[in-house]
């Protein structure tokens, strides 16, 4: 129980960080730790069950059912059970394939034992097309704090749709929201380039939010131009094009829709090359290069990188090591070592995104890089 209570103790120290920075409602606030903690362990157990072949995944939420916060939200409605459920593995287990993570919450009421089901939270959302752009204004989950079931031994701490902190095989991992904004990788991805930061971040999300969704891992690789990295990388499908931040693109003659339509098919084409072995190569003005990319390691100064593992709080893990990694992993920090002023984004088949690129002759790794909802 050590890495469940480290879990719900992180939960509890976001939730004291957001109350002390912005105005929180009283029913966004959580039970008591024993209560939660007791909560995520029946949940860690249906975690690893499957139903008609298949691991469950939804949400709980402990918010009231005749909640003043939920009226807000007019595409969210509250279905009480007639009966209400007692919580425990056995009867989760058998209702959870009808709960949809993304559009609804099961309702737990803890006030007293046994806890018990009481309803759910039906909402109508359009939260991962907002997040992609796809659709300009639309319908989020009602911002309130969940427990999301999300694979065998995998609990998430949300607070609406966003991850604050993951549990999975007894460890806790911290998201990191900093990172195209704070960080060495977003003072790189700034460096040499034409393309206004709200474009270049918004292609740069929507990449990252399709390929995590692929489910097959991905690298892309982000550098000054196409010279600085011939020498050390293979393009195996070489395939130039600057259509959409060229000189030649009529940015003026597009309404703002159409542009962010044009991001958006951009997006999904890069996104969709990430699917063959190898990376997808991009400059820094978010041109392609190309993809199906092997790098060269031959050809390399180095094939073992000074390395700087970051923490989620910006202190340095040295537990971490470059050899610990995967393949694809240390093929990026390679990259980045050897290609001055070059970023990689690594995503794992896992759908957890690593960022890496070089500073002072060290190749700096940043974790669990969280995508923005907005």
């Amino acid at each position: 129980m050590d890495g469940l209570s480290a879990f719900v103790d992180a939960i509890y120290e976001y939730e004291i960080k957001e109350r002390s920075i912005r105005d929180y409602e009283e029913d966004q606030i959580l039970p008591p730790k024993g209560i939660v903690e007791e909560v995520c362990q029946v949940l860690l157990n249906i975690s690893s069950m499957r139903e008609e072949g298949r691991f469950p995944s939804f949400r709980v939420c402990f918010v009231k059912p005749d909640s003043e916060l939920l009226k807000v939200y007019i595409y969210s409605h509250v279905l009480l059970f007639k009966n209400p459920i007692e919580f425990n593995t056995r009867t989760i287990h058998k209702l959870a394939p009808a709960l949809n993570p993304a559009m609804s919450y099961l309702m737990v009421d803890t006030s007293e034992k046994p806890f018990r089901a009481v309803g759910i939270i039906a909402s109508y959302t359009a939260w991962e097309k907002i997040m992609t752009k796809e659709l300009m204004s639309g319908n989020r989950m009602p911002r309130i704090p969940n427990i999301l079931v999300n694979g065998p031994g995998e609990l998430d701490a949300c607070f609406g749709e966003n991850s604050i902190v993951n549990y999975v095989s007894g460890n806790c991992v911290f998201f990191r929201k900093d990172t195209f904004t704070s960080t060495l990788i977003a003072e790189e991805l700034a460096k040499d380039t034409q393309v206004s930061e709200k474009e270049r971040l918004q292609l740069l999300y929507m990449i990252l939010w399709r390929a995590t969704n692929y489910g097959h891992g991905a690298a892309v690789l982000i550098v000054p131009d196409e010279e600085s990295c011939k020498k050390y990388i293979d393009v195996k499908y070489q395939l130039s094009s600057s259509y959409l931040f060229g000189s030649g693109y009529e940015h003026d003659l597009h309404s703002s829709k159409a542009r962010d339509k044009d991001i958006i098919t951009y997006a999904d084409f890069i996104a969709k090359l990430t699917s063959v072995d190898g990376s997808v190569v991009l400059s820094k003005n978010f041109d392609l290069l190309g993809f199906g990319a092997e790098t060269l390691v031959d050809k390399m100064g180095s094939k073992h990188p000074d390395m700087c593992f970051m923490r989620y709080d910006d202190t340095e893990d040295t537990s971490r090591q470059f050899k610990d990694n995967g393949m694809r992993h240390r093929a990026a920090y390679r990259f980045c070592s050897a290609v001055e002023g070059s970023v990689a984004f690594v995503v794992s088949q896992d759908r957890s995104i690593e960022a890496c690129t070089k500073r002072d002759g060290k190749v700096y790794v940043y974790d669990n890089v969280s995508l923005p909802l907005s």
